[in-house]
């Protein structure tokens, strides 16, 4: 299919590079940059006369940019998921995804194609939201509990997990947390006749290989720190982030609800799995809090007018509060407009809702005289604020942290240093009219906004390499992958100057080879196995 010119032009299919094509650099890319991106995203549309209808159901693939020595080199690999195998074998859609209902098997009998439709999807492996190391381990993950192993160095896929046989989780999110000693946490929903929907907080210990020998997992050392009861037993909310500090995770139980019905009835129904979500605008959401050190649930019950959230900048502790900085949406109608139905619209012809950077304060000690409707947000430098309600629980307002340029998304920090730390910096991209047009970076002290952007050009996310002599919050490089959809010129790698966000040099990709716009990814130092989060 022959994608048009615009923003339309990212969200078809691309062909495979196994081979590391070089690219062409213009400007400089410090030497000292040594390591290589790894990002995830949907590459495949199309299966034989079928295709998806989603942008998140697009078959998985796996980008890399090697750098080195101020050189680059591209190279991609599609996930050999069962998703992958089992559709370019039959030439068919055969697991449903997000967005896309697959049809019973035509070979079958009329029988059993006929209650075929009375049973829920199968649960797909197509790994595409994030690729992240664990240990000297590294997955390709989406929003369930199929993942895919990865080798980084050369993109073979090595197999697929059932994290089932390690946790008792339905589903992880695709944005854990690490430490620098390698621990991982991670979020997954649960539910059982017993207990009802669960929300759990996954931890995963480092792995010492050379206790544990060659065929040991990091997954092995999978523990739940604790489970936080979902409002309505029945239904579990979605999420796809959460946030973490030193002695504190925090959850947000958004308005957002799954419906089993609507689930049990998708295929009969010939729907999506993003049709089987309720909005419920006039439920609050619900801020849950949990210690670290022992896993007990604060009994202070947050709560904020509804709204709709894919990312957490970041969270941090100060002056007996949590600080959470979100990118917020009103509401959920952004998860309908990623159809590529929409998406695929001339760019004059789309919209999105633009999403806002907002600040909640969670005050942690409450005085025993606090007054009803009082503020109980003590923080000079930040207009949330907290107010008791006669019922006992905390209401939050939430700061709106820039009036400039509303629409950001897929925001990023010095994650290492400044993860759960108060921090300065944040940096993201920009959703507003076509789609993702500029790449920003934001003090969030000072509300100062700087700008990148180019015409025709549509940026991923941003990831931060910290330089390896800095000292100030910001030193370093950012790395992004730009399309440029101008007269089919391709894409190319972005390297910006941390402090000045000014361009450093960019390595761009031959024209015939095709990028296309991808989700998350992380970069990868070169380092000894297991030492990769020492140098992140």
């Amino acid at each position: 299919m022959t994608a048009p010119l615009g923003s339309a032009r990212m969200f078809y299919s691309v062909d495979e590079f196994r081979d590391p094509v070089p690219t062409t650099i213009k400007g400089e890319i410090p030497s000292w940059v040594s390591g290589s991106l790894m990002r995830t995203g949907p590459g495949k549309f199309e299966v034989g006369k079928e295709a998806y209808r989603y942008w998140f159901d697009g078959l998985a693939i796996v980008h890399k940019f090697n750098i080195k020595d101020g050189k680059v080199t591209y190279q991609s690999r599609y996930l050999e998921t069962e998703a992958y195998r089992e559709a370019m074998k039959a030439q068919r859609i055969v697991l449903s995804e997000y967005g896309t209902m697959a049809y019973p098997d035509p070979c079958k009998n009329i029988f059993a194609r006929f209650f075929s439709y009375f049973f829920p999807p199968d649960m797909s492996d197509n790994d595409l939201v994030n690729t992240f190391p664990m240990s000297d381990e590294f997955y390709c993950v989406n929003e369930t509990y199929r993942w895919t192993k990865l080798d980084p160095r050369t993109l073979d896929t090595l197999g697929q997990i059932d994290l089932t046989k390690y946790i008792a989780v339905n589903a992880l999110t695709a944005h854990p947390h690490h430490e620098q000693d390698g621990t991982v946490y991670n979020m997954g929903s649960s539910y059982s006749y017993q207990t009802g929907c669960q929300y759990n907080i996954v931890k995963f210990d480092p792995l010492d290989r050379k206790k544990c020998g060659p065929d040991a997992t990091v997954l092995e050392n999978a523990s739940i720190v604790c489970s936080i009861p979902a409002s309505y037993s029945l239904s579990a909310s979605y999420y796809h982030s959460f946030g973490m500090t030193p002695n504190y995770f925090v959850f947000i139980e958004l308005p957002l609800y799954m419906n089993i019905p609507k689930i049990l009835l998708a295929r009969i129904q010939d729907v999506g799995l993003t049709e089987c979500f309720d909005w419920h605008t006039e439920i609050p959401c619900r801020f849950v809090v949990v210690r670290r050190k022992d896993g007990e649930i604060i009994s202070t019950n947050y709560t904020a007018d509804s709204f709709f959230c894919f990312h957490h900048i970041n969270t941090y502790e100060e002056d007996g509060h949590l600080v959470l900085d979100l990118c917020c949406f009103e509401d959920a109608r952004i998860v309908k407009l990623l159809y590529l139905s929409h998406l695929r619209r001339p760019d004059e012809e789309k919209s999105f809702p633009e999403p806002q950077c907002r600040r909640y304060c969670l005050p942690l000690n409450l005085a025993e005289d606090e007054e009803v409707n009082n503020n109980a947000v003590k923080l000079s430098y930040t207009t949330a604020t907290a107010c008791l309600q006669k019922d006992g629980s905390l209401h939050c307002q939430p700061e709106h942290m820039s009036q400039v340029e509303r629409g950001f998304e897929f925001p990023t920090i010095n994650y290492t240093k400044y993860n759960g730390k108060p921090y300065r910096y944040f940096y993201g991209t920009g959703l507003a009219g076509a789609f993702t047009d500029a790449l920003f970076k934001m003090d969030v002290k000072t509300k100062k906004l700087w700008t990148w952007r180019e015409k025709h050009c549509y940026g991923s996310e941003l990831i931060f390499v910290p330089s390896p002599d800095g000292v100030e919050e910001d030193d370093g490089v950012l790395l992004a992958t730009v399309v440029d959809v101008k007269d089919d010129k391709g894409a190319f790698l972005l390297v910006l100057d941390g402090k000045t966000f000014t361009e450093l040099g960019r390595a761009v990709i031959p024209a015939h080879v095709g990028v296309g716009y991808g989700l998350h990814g992380c970069y990868v130092p070169e380092a000894q196995p297991g030492e990769i989060f020492k140098k992140l």
